[in-house]
């Protein structure tokens, strides 16, 4: 196991992205199991903990008894640099293993850019690059996600991928496993690759050979064995109702991006956006019944305490029974104040009503997506929208009381020109209008938000070459002249990063070498802006003699061979070549979903259909149609006054939990009381918050004996039962000692406190002569200033202003105990950490403050603790 210094920790951002121990996190005996999977995605924690499809896999491989799924991210550059200088491989988060001593490491392949990422934590974890030069030693590299219908140029550092949707595929991988593990692994790494090569989904780069002819192109893809299939379809589940879903998440101990619990209403989309990779990789549409919806719902909510559910699916707005739905989520969550929403909304059937519904409790801006600037490039996309469609829709927001709207869009599509690029400008602009005429005056704020168009494999605009990076910066330019109004606000993105995304979206293996050195000369973290160097890239193409514009800018011919062509979705070519020209004269082709079989082929190639409930829930509960309409109106009542119960509690910020912040520890302690079904009280308005407050913050990295936090409930419960349902629903460090009722006035808990004591621990093998001086001189000083710096200001703290009894210290079992007792004012209080850091630079205390364990042991008032207050 990878032990975690204290003093690293200090002194990386968010250490709680790699102390693991979060709610829901599966801990399993190592040497019990017999298969050990680590789940990957090559982003930092925030990002990684967001990805649906992994927890999905976490939850499904954890299921079984003899199975660990453990998780592991991206360090951060800071905590890189620490690991590296330490010599600490990349471990998991759950039990701290290095990922070399697992069976498996599966990557989710997002997108292109995080490639780099890959070749790092492999680096980290000690696992050679290139799959051919892995010993029997190491685990198996598996890939998966949305890029895997093109994963040529990295085929070499993989051992295996799984082409389409894991849930049912990734438990046949482990079986075969662990009966040729069982077996004495006969054939060695290369026996276990040959079986898999009996599964459907799995392809094995090691079993096939590109060839090219004497120009350099790509003629086809030999098998070097046998058993090795020429198209390795996708794997997809049937019936997403008897699939298992991310019913018990792991809820972060820190915010992440999409910090919610994600309710995934139907998988695939049949709009037919030919830009859209993902409409295609998915397909068909297969959706859920609701009464399966809501079951799920409730499992999520109730096991992980989230005040928001997210239904996300590609175009969550087109389940069937969406009205329903959301309907009865509201009703099922509204004691609970659990908010619904939803991704975008389609601005094609944009309702008043349903935005209203699911932005009740957390009203924000409206998302859409026009995707182009002019109805004949929304038509050559096959977007199905109108001009019309949106400014109704805008219309009726803004009537409603909405005046934030985002719009998103595509720059660099086929056959688009400087008009479609103004029409972005002029279309955000009426919106703004409508808003100034519809309420008579300005106040609209519109964010156009543009993107830079990536051809992917798979989709009818695969054969069409991408613009220059110096032809998307001239649109872009183009663009920012003509959006004049201040009430629109312009973000694209960076031209360099899109088209280097475009030479690996459709690349080969010959760009292997490529990325490799990118990767030597520092590439990673692509996707954040910060951290991009397209340097990196193109000394790469350089050195490594490869043509990058062959893969970027060059306009395939159909018909020609493509190197993607042997990891298939199931969709014919035939079809992406229809729609490739149905593009070019800007003609439309339906939703297959509730109409006619336009002929992709996917079901049939792949013994799977379309599934939708159109109108089956609302013909059970009798409603017509799928709208949704407004709750009415309560008739001559007015609001009822409520009164609530106050309780002020005692409670730990252990050793597992040093390394959360004050904000998100409060935020774990509200999703506790969520999960104990407390009955607690909320403020009014349209963003309620759980009455909860706790006392003075405590710093990151600092433990407490003694934290203090009032809320307010609804209903009054003994004490006793309050402690007992938080006691079941607190993670490992927060533990509640006691708890009482507050009776009549009491002050607010920031208010009273004006004492916090401290008990710093630091590792100490010296005299003991020299700390006695030390604390003594600082003790008899009349000054001792420290410079607190941060990102914003700086500003000299007189520390000697804060104590209010003098420093005291003990030594025991090696290490030295210092007590501080520090005034708290309204004003603010001095950190612990600065008394210590001051006086190991002024006073000679011979210690380093890095090494030091923080610990709160009480707050008070007037000399009384908080919690007899």
């Amino acid at each position: 196991m990878v032990h975690l210094d204290h003093s690293m920790l200090q002194s990386v951002l968010k250490p709680a992205r790699y102390t693991g121990g979060e709610w829901n996190a599966v801990h399993k005996d190592w040497d019990s199991v017999r298969c050990k999977f680590a789940l990957a995605l090559p982003d930092v924690y925030e990002v990684g903990m967001s990805n649906l499809g992994l927890a999905i896999l976490y939850e499904i491989l954890n299921r079984r008894a003899d199975i660990a799924a453990e998780r592991v991210y991206a360090p951060w550059i800071d905590m890189e640099e620490e690991m590296r200088a330490r010599e600490i491989p990349l471990f998991s988060l759950e039990s701290r293993h290095a990922i070399r001593a697992f069976d498996f490491v599966g990557f989710s392949l997002q997108y292109e850019m995080i490639y780099s990422n890959v070749l790092n934590m492999l680096d980290l974890a000690g696992i050679p690059l290139y799959a051919e030069e892995r010993g029997e030693d190491m685990p198996f590299v598996v890939g998966g996600g949305p890029c895997v219908y093109n994963v040529e140029p990295i085929a070499g550092f993989f051992d295996f991928f799984v082409i389409g949707e894991g849930e049912e595929v990734l438990p046949e991988i482990c079986d075969s496993f662990i009966r040729w593990n069982a077996a004495g692994r006969p054939g060695g790494r290369r026996g276990f690759l040959t079986q898999l090569l009996g599964v459907d989904g799995i392809y094995v780069p090691s079993f096939y050979v590109p060839v090219y002819d004497e120009r350099g192109d790509f003629v086809r893809m030999d098998a070097l064995h046998p058993d090795a299939r020429p198209v390795i379809y996708k794997r997809v589940v049937k019936d997403m109702n008897d699939a298992v879903s991310a019913e018990h998440p792991i809820v972060p101990y820190m915010d992440i991006v999409h910090n919610r619990a994600m309710l995934e209403l139907f998988r695939g989309c049949s709009r037919g956006c030919r830009f859209c990779q993902a409409g295609i990789a998915y397909r068909p549409a297969r959706e859920r019944t609701e009464k399966r919806l809501r079951k799920m719902a409730h499992e999520m909510i109730s096991s992980s305490g989230y005040d928001e559910m997210s239904l996300t699916s590609l175009s969550s707005a087109d389940y069937s029974g969406l009205g329903c739905l959301v309907d009865d989520l509201i009703e099922d969550y509204r004691d609970e104040k659990v908010s619904v929403s939803l991704p975008s909304l389609r601005i094609d059937s944009f309702s008043v009503e349903l935005a209203q519904k699911v932005q009740r409790v957390r009203k924000s801006g409206l998302t859409f997506a026009p995707e182009a600037g002019t109805q004949r490039l929304r038509d050559v996309i096959n977007k199905g929208v109108t001009e019309e469609d949106l400014l109704t829709a805008c219309g009726a927001a803004f009537r409603h009381g909405w005046k934030q709207v985002k719009l998103y869009f595509m720059m660099g599509l086929p056959t688009e020109t400087d008009e479609d690029i103004i029409g972005i400008a002029r279309l955000a602009k009426k919106v703004v209008d409508l808003y100034t005429e519809i309420r008579g005056r300005r106040g609209c704020k519109v964010t156009v938000s543009v993107s830079c168009f990536v051809p992917k494999p798979y989709t009818p605009f695969q054969w069409f070459g991408q613009l220059s990076i110096e032809e998307f910066q001239r649109r872009q330019q183009l663009l920012k002249e003509h959006i004049t109004d201040r009430a629109i606000t312009f973000h694209y993105h960076d031209a360099r990063l899109s088209v280097i995304e475009g030479i690996f979206a459709r690349g080969d293996r010959r760009l292997a070498p490529a990325l490799y050195a990118a990767w030597k000369r520092g590439a990673k973290f692509d996707g954040w802006s910060d951290l991009f160097d397209d340097a990196h890239y193109f000394a790469a193409f350089a050195d490594c003699g490869i043509d990058w514009s062959y893969y970027s800018r060059r306009t395939r011919t159909i018909g020609e061979p493509l190197p993607w062509a042997h990891t298939s979705p199931g969709v014919l070519e035939r079809y992406l070549k229809t729609e490739w020209q149905k593009a070019l004269t800007a003609s439309l082709t339906e939703d297959c979903r509730r109409t006619h079989c336009t002929g992709c082929g996917i079901c049939p190639t792949l013994g799977v259909d379309v599934i939708d409930y159109a109108g089956e829930e609302e013909r059970e509960k009798g409603h017509e149609g799928t709208g949704v309409t407004a709750d009415p109106a309560p008739q001559g009542s007015l609001p009822q006054e409520r009164t609530t119960v106050h309780y002020r509690g005692l409670i730990t910020k252990g050793e597992e939990l040093r390394y959360v912040s004050h904000l998100d520890y409060a935020n774990l302690f509200v999703r506790a009381c969520k999960r104990a079904g407390l009955p607690m009280a909320y403020s009014e308005g349209f963003n309620p918050h759980m009455k909860v407050a706790f006392a003075s913050a405590l710093l990151l990295g600092a433990a407490s004996d003694a934290e203090y936090v009032d809320f307010e409930m609804t209903e009054g419960l003994p004490p006793h039962e309050v402690m007992q349902r938080l006691r079941n629903q607190l993670p490992r460090g927060a533990e509640i000692i006691r708890l009482r009722l507050q009776e009549g006035k009491h002050r607010a808990l920031m208010a009273d406190v004006d004492e916090a004591r401290y008990r710093l621990k630091i590792p100490y093998e010296g005299e003991l002569a020299p700390v006695r001086e030390s604390v003594r001189r600082y003790n008899s000083a009349a000054h001792a200033v420290w410079e607190r710096v941060t990102p914003k200001k700086s500003r000299s703290i007189e520390t000697k202003e804060y104590i209010k009894a003098p420093i005291s210290f003990q030594y025991e079992n090696g290490c030295l105990i210092l007590w501080m007792n520090l005034v708290v004012s309204p004003a603010g209080s001095v950190k612990p950490i600065e008394v210590l850091s001051v006086m190991a630079r002024d006073f000679a205390l011979p210690v380093d403050p890095a090494e030091a364990y923080v610990t709160r042991t009480g707050l008070f008032a007037e000399g009384t603790a908080l919690i007899d207050r």
